[in-house]
């Protein structure tokens, strides 16, 4: 028995040191070039300096010590902390390109590749490619304009139920929730020309839930972001949870998608309808170097997955 709790001990302080070990080797190498930052602590990083008070105060108390842009290790992962308008200005400003990365966490890096979405492709062509899709197809002037009617009718909608929900209970009313029901269908007219949420509508119900649970899973801390050799334990199981949801979303995706190939081959939807964002990515020509030919159907259904 003493001999078990030793081995124990004796393996908790291994993995201790490999760890500090493999972070202090990745800071010695980033050091020259980050800005000033607080003491790091073996394997934890910077993270004790953020765990007794608000993380805003907590920042706020280091940069009056470091300066408007310091350093902070959350584990092994180096965090850039702008903590002025003055300075995030001149950042974004002039520095734009060289602050596009982005920090993609386990919980999101699934079956489907890092390549699709606006939200985890890192700043390149591909990413270019999206941005620029985004803002001719979905936020330009003429589509806002076109969607005002659609707009308005889910803003009735929303009146309607939660006055007839206010009617017939005592209970407090989730705003909320309504705004967030609201701005659901918004999307579903904007992707699919349809409401996804309705009373008789099983399947835009099914799609809300598992993508409230990624959102939910996706936002909870996970020690296999800070310390890396944990990555392929996923000792908290957010990645494998993420994950189940993530594949029955994309199943219903896949069966809207297919619905639209169906219905574009027999002619049968109507002209009156218009083209929505799945017609534009169904449709999408790219010049075959640096944007795809086509977009695969896995990259459409992770595009509209996320948007």
């Amino acid at each position: 028995m003493d001999f078990d709790i030793f081995g124990l001990i004796s393996l908790a302080i291994a993995f201790l040191w490999f760890s500090w070990a493999m972070v202090r080797r990745h800071c010695v190498q980033e050091s020259g070039r980050l800005p000033p930052g607080p003491m790091k602590w073996p394997v934890v990083g910077n993270i004790l300096h953020l765990s007794w008070e608000p993380p805003h105060i907590s920042i706020t108390r280091l940069a009056r010590q470091h300066g408007p842009i310091m350093t902070l290790w959350l584990g092994s992962m180096c965090t850039m902390v702008i903590s002025t308008d003055e300075v995030a200005r001149e950042m974004f400003k002039n520095h734009d390109v060289d602050l596009a990365g982005r920090k993609i966490y386990e919980s999101m890096k699934g079956n489907y590749g890092l390549e699709g979405s606006i939200i985890t492709s890192q700043y390149g062509p591909h990413w270019r490619m999206l941005r620029r899709l985004c803002t001719t197809e979905i936020f330009n002037s003429s589509r806002l304009d076109a969607m005002k009617d659609i707009r308005r009718k889910c803003i009735d909608k929303m009146v309607k139920i939660i006055e007839d929900v206010s009617a017939f209970g005592t209970n407090p009313i989730d705003i909320g929730r309504f705004f967030l029901l609201f701005n659901f269908n918004l999307i579903g007219n904007l992707m699919f020309s349809k409401d996804l949420l309705e009373t008789d509508y099983e399947r835009g119900a099914k799609f809300f839930y598992h993508a409230g649970q990624i959102i939910e899973f996706a936002a909870k801390p996970n020690v296999a972001d800070f310390v890396p050799i944990l990555k392929r334990f996923d000792p908290q199981g957010i990645k494998q949870k993420t994950q189940i949801h993530v594949e029955h979303a994309f199943e219903i995706v896949r069966e809207f998608m297919n619905e639209r190939i169906q219905a574009n081959k027999d002619d049968t939807r109507s002209k009156k309808q218009g083209k929505d964002y799945l017609d534009v990515l169904l449709e999408f020509q790219g010049d075959g170097i640096e944007e795809p030919s086509k977009f695969s159907s896995t990259i459409i259904n992770v595009v509209i997955f996320v948007s």
